[in-house]
């Protein structure tokens, strides 16, 4: 009797670990998807989203999400402000902006560029996950000190 009861023990203590195992490696992985900018982001204006994806040169971002997709004319939008003549004629929605984002080892990617469809400029750019979940985006000409901060909302 006193073996089976130590073999019930046993077991149950088995089962334990096994759910203590289970539930840490499964707070590792949300945590973990919390830390990367990879996911679907609102733009604080609330007219687009962006999705950050890993892609060979680091992680990329494209336009996925438009609150008015098409202009007054009813037609997609373009990339009219593009100083490439060439390129004016392709459409906003799936246009990669984003290319060569690093990690640092300190939270934070950098080294990236940023393409601003409504100025067809291009910029320096680096984001870091913020505590409370968002997304912190700055993008610079030459140095940091001289750009702008923006903060992305997680969608997805």
């Amino acid at each position: 009797m006193l073996i089976q009861v130590e073999r019930k023990i046993a077991a149950w203590m088995l089962r334990a670990a096994a759910c203590a195992l289970a539930v840490s490696m499964l707070a590792a992985a949300a945590a973990s998807a919390e830390t990367t900018p990879v996911g679907v982001w609102l733009h604080p204006n609330g007219r687009i989203q962006m999705e950050v994806f890993p892609c060979r040169d680091g992680l990329c971002a494209k336009l996925v999400w438009f609150k008015k997709p098409n202009d007054e004319d009813g037609r997609p939008r373009m990339d009219i402000n593009n100083p490439d003549p060439n390129l004016r004629a392709r459409p906003l929605l799936g246009l990669q902006v984003l290319h060569g984002l690093h990690p640092d080892g300190k939270g934070e990617w950098d080294d990236g560029q940023v393409y601003n469809p409504d100025d067809g400029d291009s910029y320096t750019v680096k984001m870091t996950i913020q505590k409370d979940g968002t997304l912190r985006v700055r993008a610079y000409v030459l140095a940091s000190l001289f750009g702008k901060t923006i903060v992305w909302t997680r969608v997805r």
